[in-house]
């Protein structure tokens, strides 16, 4: 009884390809033209096995590089041709024959992602003299190989391929291709080869000029600086991955340091960006001239997953990302010079950062600015830190809630238990956020009773609530953030740049006549300003109680008084700061006033008349002032301590989630 059999069908390659995915950039054009010049290797390879590198030759042509309608682009070599071996695999789509040469044998279907057109012509061996091969292959055609009678356009044994006509997709990429950058993408891609393989010489000419040798030029440019090996599980197998670096001049074409991928003896996909793993898209050398590192990783587990297109590995995102994150730490060590720069960069900033925001130091948690940054990525900006730092201090804060909570409420001994606390943070901490967010509710409570009568019938001393907010006869040069309390007032006025409390303009002693800029109390006034001049705000505090206001009288009107100091900062055009240097009102484009008193019958007469309104808010009292472009603003002593109060519980809430 005879046996039945079959056979199986060819792939429909048309739909393979329809499948088939390619990057509409240069990578994805060229494509067809690095698998000819691949396939073109292994011809050379098996033509002259042991003086492939010396005897091996490879022409890329382009012609009309520009131009959509007319490009052609030629590969070709001098290895052992299109023979009958070769072109019945050739016909043959997923050969085994390719895979023993790392290949896929699916190089040459991937040009119809990219032109119409597809020539072989080929001059090979065959006893009893050479033969020659020149067909049109197109895989929409039932019969694919269409046969030409010319003859190929060399004389030596090897094979040609040529790609006209690209798909209409094409034509805008076609018309913006560089020169210069066709010849990096093609060195590049064969990195591989220069770093631990060979190359034989291939070169490459436009429109029929002089061939210039990519190999020549790569050769002195791609140059191993180190190699070594690391593990990695992929799909749960530990995996050797070899890695090789090299660095390169920067520029348009290798603009930023990557990691490539190899398999095939060629890079797949596109590259890994390390920008922000290093911290910086190039590095520069002692002549101040920018590189960037390249790092090519091969496996064995690479080459079993190598897609059919060639186009990528089928490895997880995850599996890449560590494969990254250890090539980066290969690169930060061999780079070490480097990324002390850039770490002493971070510090500075964040140095900076934490000037504005030194509430935030907490976050340190007793390290050194230096030691915390260096356990931060290497990209971070000065924004990351800080919120990376208001999370740490967050964390850090709830373990000492209950021992703050404790301390609030006894009044009797706060000074001892804060500092008790204090002690167990850190020495560097010990203005951060358990002392501030307690001392803040304790300067409410002193400012509270202040404004109240004592014991004695009288108020407090003057000077000892001056000093409280801010100290006298001193500016924020000499007096830093938690040193004062205007945050009493509004949080923002605690950041300004200059801030200067009961001196005169000129910084010297106080002469008759002189109209001194007071931080609180007693009708004098503080000033401070915005670092580049443009802004001015005056704070007029008043005596608690006091009703003896009048309109118009400058000694009594405190609206007048504020206009009174407005004049005299700005024509004085500045100020001297403690230190001795100058700061300047030049350019005021933005006044702001506060008169803090109590609302009493006078000043609310007085107030009126200068035509102030308290609709949108009873309690405060507001008013532009045209002629002087000066937004006033005037609150009792209630109002002051009730928005503190709020603000304060606010940041309790924030901070401790209470």
């Amino acid at each position: 009884m005879a046996t039945e059999t079959d056979t199986l069908v060819k792939p429909d390659m048309v739909a393979v390809l329809e499948r088939t995915h390619v990057s509409k950039d240069l990578h994805g054009f060229l494509l067809p033209t690095l698998e000819a010049v691949s396939n073109a290797m292994h011809g050379i390879e098996a033509r002259f096995p042991d003086t492939a590198r010396d005897d091996g030759k490879v022409e890329i042509s382009i012609e009309n590089i520009n131009d959509p309608k007319r490009i052609l682009i030629s590969v070709t070599d001098n290895g052992v041709g299109l023979d009958d071996e070769n072109y019945t695999w050739f016909k043959t789509p997923f050969s085994g024959h390719k895979l023993k040469q790392k290949g896929r044998g699916f190089g040459r279907f991937i040009a119809f992602k990219v032109f119409n057109r597809v020539l072989y012509s080929s001059r090979y061996d065959s006893f009893p003299k050479a033969a020659k091969r020149t067909f049109r292959f197109d895989i929409k055609r039932e019969n694919e190989l269409i046969f030409h009678d010319g003859e190929p356009d060399f004389k030596h044994l090897g094979l040609r391929v040529d790609y006209d006509e690209p798909l209409p997709e094409w034509s805008e990429l076609v018309a913006a291709l560089d020169r210069n950058d066709i010849a990096d993408h093609i060195g590049s891609h064969f990195l591989p080869h220069f770093l631990y393989k060979w190359l034989p010489e291939i070169t490459l000419r436009f429109d029929g000029g002089e061939p210039e040798s990519i190999t020549s030029h790569f050769k002195d440019v791609f140059v191993q600086s180190e190699s070594g090996t690391f593990d990695c599980v992929i799909d749960g197998k530990t995996e050797a991955i070899e890695y090789s670096l090299t660095k390169v001049p920067r520029t348009r074409s290798f603009k930023n340091h990557c990691l490539l991928f190899a398999a095939g003896d060629r890079i797949v996909g596109h590259p890994r960006d390390l920008t922000n793993l290093l911290g910086q898209s190039a590095f520069s050398d002692e002549n101040n001239q920018a590189y960037i590192v390249i790092a090519v990783v091969r496996s064995a587990a690479f080459e079993t997953r190598l897609n059919d297109a060639r186009t990528g590995i089928n490895i997880s995102p995850a599996t890449i990302e560590e494969i990254v994150g250890q090539v980066g730490s290969v690169i930060q060590s061999t780079e070490n010079e480097q990324i002390i720069k850039i770490k002493k960069a971070q510090s500075k900033e964040l140095q900076a950062a934490l000037q504005e925001n030194p509430i935030l130091r907490i976050g340190l948690k007793g390290r050194s600015i230096s030691e915390y940054v260096a356990g931060k990525p290497n990209n971070w900006k000065a924004q990351d830190f800080v919120s990376n730092l208001a999370i740490e201090r967050y964390r850090a804060s709830r373990d000492l809630t209950k021992a703050i909570t404790i301390a609030a409420n006894n009044p009797e001994d706060y000074m001892s238990r804060i500092k008790e606390i204090v002690d167990k943070i850190d020495e560097n901490n010990k203005e951060a956020l358990a002392e501030y967010v307690v001392h803040r509710k304790k300067v409410i409570e002193l400012i509270e009773a202040a404004r109240k009568y004592g014991a004695s019938g009288t108020h407090a001393p003057e000077d000892t609530i001056h000093d409280l907010v801010f100290r006298r006869f001193s500016d924020n040069v000499e007096s830093d953030y938690f040193e004062h309390n205007l945050w009493l007032i509004d949080d923002a006025l605690a950041f300004l740049p200059y801030i200067s409390s009961d001196r005169a303009m000129h910084g010297k002693g106080r002469k008759k006549g002189d109209k001194i800029p007071d931080l609180a109390f007693f009708d004098e006034s503080l000033v401070l300003g915005d670092n580049d001049g443009t802004t001015i705000t005056i704070v007029e505090f008043k005596k608690p109680s006091r009703d003896d206001y009048r309109f118009g009288d400058i000694k009594h009107d405190p609206v007048m008084q504020v206009l009174k100091t407005l004049d005299d900062a700005t024509a004085a055009g500045g100020i001297a700061r403690t230190d001795g240097t100058h700061f300047a009102f030049s350019g005021v484009v933005r006044r702001f006033g506060y008169i803090i008193a109590d609302i009493k019958p006078s000043l609310a007469k007085v107030l009126s008349l200068h035509d102030f309104k308290n609709d949108w808010n009873p309690s405060i009292y507001v008013r532009y002032r045209d002629n002087e472009q000066i937004f006033i603003q005037a609150m009792g002593y209630d109002t002051l301590i009730a928005n503190a109060k709020k603000r304060n519980q606010a940041f309790f809430s924030v901070l401790f989630g209470e």
